[in-house]
């Protein structure tokens, strides 16, 4: 067996192992650990050629069809090509694996990204609604005028937060930082706030405030519950800024139901879903298919930490 990891590059310098992110690094560990082969590839490195009516496909270099498992981590927000490529390689290896039923190659999170086509916030609200799943009421609209008066979440605070989950970069004591692209609105005067000023608001909607102050990362390998964060806030709203990590392996059952419901309709073979209360009750923030984990491995002191790496690198449906 031969795997393949793709990943997208990272827009800043990071604190990884190596030239690899973290995650993907941890992965090629596991691997190895299992003496399985493995090679990694950027997004950016991928090559698509269409000679004389057929199709070929390369990583770095490397003929993808001389793996036989492919494993996808992150792509670009900001450039939703990246989402596109995952999607020809899987159609690509459909089609491979029928003409070549012997020697079939397994690319993870295929039906889930068959079924998931856009990757971005609205799509995820989309796809709650339509399957009766908890989301948090949010608001929408294609010019970004948010000024304008409106039926629905016309009461302050709200959060406002970039469509596709696009983060910006700032130059903080001369090196490039990541920061999340959202914001809390206490007045119409917070759409001039620091960092949201200026930007272009029909990339942004609305979305109902949460003062729970704490969030949960849950993840679901084969459509079964085998870990989780607690994260609570320290600074402001954001739990992402310098949070407190606590174990949540064992969810409550709203949560743990919820987080594998959504795991089945997707097909997921590997998935976080990440909630935050309202009045006690869990609403889906987030879905991704290529989750962190290193805050799960590195930041929780007390509890009995899951694989995540391992997990993932076991994580296909044969």
């Amino acid at each position: 067996m031969k795997y393949l990891i793709i990943d997208k590059r990272q827009r800043v310098d990071i604190d990884g192992m190596g030239d690899i992110p973290t995650a993907s690094a941890r992965l090629l560990e596991e691997l190895a650990k299992k003496n399985l082969s493995g090679d990694f590839a950027y997004n950016d490195q991928l090559e698509f050629l269409f000679l004389d009516g057929k199709v070929a496909i390369k990583a770095n270099g490397k003929d993808i069809t001389d793996y036989s498992h492919i494993i996808f981590r992150g792509h670009a927000l900001h450039n939703d090509k990246e989402y596109h490529f995952k999607r020809y390689i899987i159609e690509y290896i459909d089609q491979y694996n029928e003409e070549n039923p012997e020697k079939k190659i397994i690319v993870q999170n295929s039906e889930a990204i068959k079924r998931f086509p856009y990757y971005n916030k609205i799509a995820i609200a989309m796809l709650c609604a339509q399957n009766n799943i908890p989301h948090f009421n949010t608001y929408f609209r294609t010019d970004g005028d948010y000024s304008q008066a409106r039926e629905m979440l016309n009461q302050y605070p709200l959060i406002i937060k970039e469509y596709s989950g696009v983060n910006r970069v700032e130059i903080i004591d001369g090196k490039e930082k990541i920061k999340k692209n959202v914001f809390k609105l206490d007045t119409l005067e917070d759409y001039k706030q620091e960092g949201l000023n200026g930007q272009d608001l029909s990339n942004f909607f609305l979305q109902e405030f949460s003062d729970a102050g704490e969030d949960y990362r849950i993840f679901v390998k084969l459509g079964k519950v085998i870990a989780g964060w607690k994260r609570i806030a320290s600074e402001s709203f954001m739990t992402v800024s310098k949070g407190i990590y606590e174990m949540y392996n064992e969810p409550n059952d709203e949560i743990k139901n919820i987080a594998e419901k959504i795991a089945t309709i997707l097909d997921a073979d590997f998935m976080a879903v990440d909630f935050m209360n309202i009045n006690g009750k869990p609403y889906i923030q987030e879905i991704g298919f290529h989750p962190g984990y290193k805050a799960y491995e590195t930041k929780i002191e007390k509890g009995e930490p899951v694989n995540i790496a391992e997990a993932i690198v076991t994580a296909f449906k044969q």
